[in-house]
């Protein structure tokens, strides 16, 4: 376009005199500042870069985006920061290219990438912009959306399954009452087997076990709104490791408790809890073998109760770590894969949250945080050190959090 100021300025420039021109030149690098102070003030990123693909401009949004300093970065090709796409090729179709991209410098994040080339009116190429967006936040809510939806559809699933089951079980449970009570019928006329007696008596506790798990897991992945109380997360944890005890046993698993003394109670709902913690148990128990240690532990900050349970087992591969909390995915052989999808939808009716952590062949530990019921803050002034914590109460003296 022929009539922007620059290009009136080049028309006359012979008959322009050294004042005029020095005046003309100032004008334009105040346009420039103007323009500079609007572009480094968008949220997206933007980068300009000649036919070669080096660095000629880029905003301040980008340094934030992609860590770019700018200092460093002009002239040089923009191929060095952004090395998974093919530059030799974008450069040379000279069209526009779209695409979302995946960074983890300086944070992660997910940007839409956009190059558009640049071309005078006789179509010579001047160089490229590119411009990203962050698309992190939008990604997050997608994949809560999406998540509602598999949460739905599992709690489908769960209400069929306890339907399917719970009747069998009710019958069994009838037939093995019915059983005992001719057991000791025929016991009155000096028949006793006592021996029978107490398998039947057995069979009728797993049966109620059964049951309970059936009720506690639909529970937790239906939407309710169940009652709370303070609850001492020392006493839950004690009650998921026994409810488990005959399957630890079995495996001669070796359970270290390091349970921390004087730790405040907290407004939960101690079934739901149970559930979350039978799930990381279940969970550390089948990835160890026999003879295998399973450290439990508690402790608390200024802001959360902390449980974790550690194992030393085979551990978490890196490419399964980025997908163990989908539903239904599982590597265990007749697993459901909706074990710590329920763990996470527990914790986070408590305000809670769930970390993961492992060493491939050395084993992985999961850590679970959950908010005190008042969380402390400290402002510290420049210079100051935290307040030390305070003395733990003598064991067993677990009060309500201050």
């Amino acid at each position: 376009m022929k009539n922007t100021f620059l290009d009136k300025l080049l028309n006359r420039i012979d008959r322009v005199g050294q004042g005029d021109l020095q005046a003309y030149l100032q004008r334009l690098n105040n346009e420039k500042g103007f323009f500079e102070t609007i572009f480094n003030t968008l949220q997206e990123g933007i980068v300009v870069v000649d036919s070669q693909g080096k660095i000629l401009y880029l905003n301040h949004a980008v340094t934030t985006l992609l860590g770019i300093e700018p200092a460093k970065a002009l002239g040089t090709p923009m191929a060095q920061y952004l090395k998974e796409l093919d530059w030799p090729k974008i450069l040379a179709e000279r069209r526009v290219v779209s695409r979302d991209l995946e960074v983890f410098y300086p944070q992660q994040r997910y940007l839409g990438f956009y190059l558009v080339p640049l071309e005078d009116k006789e179509t010579s190429l001047m160089g490229y912009a590119l411009i990203f967006h962050d698309l992190t936040a939008r990604r997050a809510q997608a994949r809560e959306t999406l998540e509602s939806e598999r949460l739905n559809a599992v709690t489908l699933l769960a209400a069929g399954v306890a339907h399917e089951l719970g009747n069998p079980l009710n019958s069994l449970n009838i037939h093995l009452q019915l059983l005992e009570r001719d057991l000791r019928q025929h016991g009155r006329n000096g028949e006793t087997d006592t021996e029978l007696l107490e398998s039947v008596r057995i069979a009728r506790g797993e049966v109620a076990r059964l049951d309970t798990i059936i009720n506690q897991f639909l529970g937790a992945v239906r939407p309710t709104h169940a009652p709370r109380t303070m609850v001492s997360i020392n006493t839950v944890v004690r009650e998921s490791l026994a409810f488990l005890q005959p399957e630890i046993q079995d495996r001669d698993i070796i359970v270290q408790e390091e349970l921390g003394e004087g730790l405040p109670l907290i407004p939960a709902n101690p079934d739901q809890l149970k559930q979350a913690f039978y799930n990381l148990i279940k969970n550390a128990v089948q990835a160890l073998s026999h003879g295998g240690i399973l450290r439990v532990s508690t402790s608390r900050s200024d802001t959360h109760l902390q449980v974790s349970f550690e194992d030393n087992g085979a551990g978490i591969s890196v490419e399964d770590m980025a997908h163990i909390t989908e539903p239904y995915f599982t590597r265990k052989k007749g697993g459901t894969g909706l074990g710590l999808f329920i763990v996470q939808r527990i914790l986070h009716e408590h305000g809670g949250h769930l970390e993961l952590l492992s060493e491939p062949g050395r084993g992985a530990t999961a850590r679970i945080l959950l908010p005190l019921a008042e969380r402390r803050i400290h402002l510290l002034g420049p210079g100051t050190e935290p307040a030390p914590a305070p003395e733990p109460s003598p064991k067993g003296n677990e009060t309500p959090a201050p």
